[in-house]
């Protein structure tokens, strides 16, 4: 008999054990139980070590591959229902949620065709990050939420399909909003600054007395971002424009000359994800 009904699930990859101690104490005392899916990490035995000293209720289902972020949801997702649940926080290794980011949550459930909810997030890596004014508002309707710390109703979830597998990594958590609001559901925010996140390895840069910043992805985060956005444009028109897509895909090309390193094979990736993506059959298959 489970105690609540929200669950989290931890994705597992090469994990960074100080990091994932860090994200394992932060969630263990807000949900009931913590579902672990390691995507064939090197240091599996290290990672095993810690989830069985720490004081918590968890399972771990393991694969013999690198399946990516999205197959490894859904399995959790599969197990979660299977227990019973009713909601699951999604959660990437190197997450940190903060202490009252479940009782924010609470609060919203009962919100008819609420799909999933999400929270502020400040990244490790902006110092100067601004979080939003508080007092101005409570929760709104988001058009993207990513999937770390967002909560999903499971329910919700299957009437969606799931997580589209088939695109790995990158925009899985976009393309599930929209496979959401697809069936009828929507995906809000709260206004709690409920997540500490790194967002790849981001650097701020100053052109002409304005600021921006460069995320600085390896060439196989480019190419999945650049094949993703791409095909999801094309799968949902009403959602994203794909001429507008390739726009933005060509001016984080200009970027990465301008500031990245290894600025041929990021260039040449994100040139062969835009084709792939204009290529890919259009079609969404079910996973759940």
């Amino acid at each position: 008999m489970i105690k609540s009904n929200i669950t989290a699930g931890i994705v597992l990859y090469n994990s960074n054990i100080d990091r994932l101690r860090e994200n394992i104490n932060a969630v263990k005392d807000q949900v009931d139980q913590i579902i672990f899916f390691d995507n064939s990490s090197n240091n599996i035995k290290s990672i095993e070590k810690l989830i069985f000293s720490q004081d918590i209720k968890f399972h771990i289902l393991k694969s013999t591959k690198n399946e990516g972020i999205a197959f490894a949801l859904n399995e959790i997702a599969k197990y979660a229902i299977n227990q019973g649940y009713d909601w699951l926080l999604t959660l990437d290794d190197d997450s940190v949620i903060y202490p009252e980011l479940i009782a924010s949550y609470r609060k919203y459930l009962s919100i008819k065709n609420i799909g999933q909810i999400s929270c502020l997030l400040k990244d490790r890596n902006i110092k100067d990050n601004k979080i939003e004014n508080k007092d101005t508002w409570k929760l709104r309707e988001k058009k993207y939420a990513i999937t770390s710390a967002s909560l999903i109703r499971l329910e919700a979830l299957v009437k969606a399909g799931g997580f589209d597998t088939d695109l790995f990594i990158d925009w899985v958590d976009n393309e599930v909003c929209c496979a959401l609001r697809k069936v009828g559901y929507k995906t809000f925010q709260v206004n709690y600054v409920g997540l500490l996140q790194e967002m790849g390895s981001i650097k701020s840069h100053r052109l002409f007395k304005k600021i921006f910043y460069t995320p600085n992805y390896s060439n196989i985060r480019y190419y999945y971002n650049a094949r993703n956005s791409v095909f999801v444009s094309r799968l949902y028109p009403s959602e994203e424009k794909t001429k507008k897509i390739i726009v933005n895909q060509l001016k984080m090309m200009v970027q990465i000359i301008l500031f990245e390193s290894d600025k041929y094979y990021k260039v040449k990736a994100i040139i062969k994800g835009i084709k792939d993506g204009l290529t890919k059959n259009k079609k969404r298959e079910r996973y759940l």
